[in-house]
């Protein structure tokens, strides 16, 4: 009488282990690229979403005003001085500027965009609105003259205003500003505008 012998051999081949080895690799590769992408795509979006506010921000206090200072809606005469300098003595740009701090003030000669617009109503008096293209903000000043002695009565209406330009006219005053964000190696900017009819 034969009897059989029947050997069965569990367990992977070298060559399944390998296959399966590259298989993991190439899922755990897809997953992290998705996953860097993802985050600079968040990155980006955040930092998109954070200039836009700031320039909404921006043009709302300046429209609307500051706290309890009026804004251009209610000004009754507008000019704005085109002939300014800004300055700034600081590195980096760390925001905002102290409201006590004698070295962000504009000066009139050798103009680089920045400027001072004054604006006034039978209610306020005059308030002055400077931009500083040097510290890349704007502020507004409620107390006259606008100069060292009354700094603390600066008010912040925006940081990182790479640019503002403004217009006026018989009817009002139109002003565009750029907005710009480093956040490590992302950039990014918001160009938004408004026109203020002057009131009557």
């Amino acid at each position: 009488m034969k009897q059989s012998s029947h050997i069965s051999s569990k367990g992977f081949t070298l060559v399944e282990l390998m296959i399966a080895t590259a298989m993991f690799g190439m899922t755990m590769g897809g997953a992290i690229g998705v996953y860097v992408m993802c985050q600079k795509l968040w990155h980006a979006t955040s930092l998109g979403m954070t200039t836009s506010r700031d320039g909404n921000m921006a043009l709302s206090r300046l429209v609307y005003g500051v706290g309890s200072n009026n804004g251009l809606r209610t000004a009754s005469s507008i000019s704005v001085a085109n002939d300014m300098r800004g300055m700034w003595t600081g590195t980096g740009h760390v925001y905002p500027p102290a409201p006590g701090d004698p070295a962000h003030f504009l000066n009139p000669g050798l103009p680089d965009g920045s400027w001072r617009m004054t604006c006034s109503n039978a209610f306020d008096g005059e308030r002055w609105i400077d931009f500083n293209k040097q510290a890349s903000n704007i502020v507004l000043w409620i107390e006259e003259p606008p100069s060292a002695p009354h700094r603390e009565t600066r008010q912040l209406i925006c940081n990182y205003v790479s640019d503002a330009v403004v217009s006026t006219n018989a009817s009002g005053v139109s002003i565009q500003l750029t907005i710009l964000r480093r956040k490590g190696r992302y950039t990014s900017t918001n160009q938004i505008g408004t026109f203020v009819k002057r009131r009557n």
